[in-house]
């Protein structure tokens, strides 16, 4: 009985600080994403690019004519990344 009785509030602090740490981490992603959506739509002048939360973070979803053939080229067309170059900006890479 000792031993459960020192062990729960411990527990419990343990169980508190780990929600803070998730809710802070999904709040750092949430931002991040957020701020990859509007660098990549300025870069967009034609396409859209649109940050949602998640269950375990936040995803970028982006969308513009020719965007595959932008990131990548093709055999007529130099590539022109948008995504890559966004990423690397947010991360600090670039």
């Amino acid at each position: 009985m000792t031993q459960r009785a020192e062990t729960c509030p411990l527990q419990a602090r343990l169980a508190r600080l780990a929600r803070a740490g998730s809710d802070a981490a999904r709040a750092r992603a949430r931002e991040a994403a957020s701020a990859l959506a509007v660098d990549i739509e300025t870069d967009l002048p034609d396409g859209r690019a649109e940050a949602a939360e998640m269950r375990d973070g936040a995803a970028v979803t982006v969308e513009a004519p020719g965007l595959i053939a932008r990131e990548f080229g093709t055999a007529t067309r130099a590539v022109r990344p948008v995504i890559g170059p966004a990423v690397a900006r947010l991360t600090g890479r670039g």
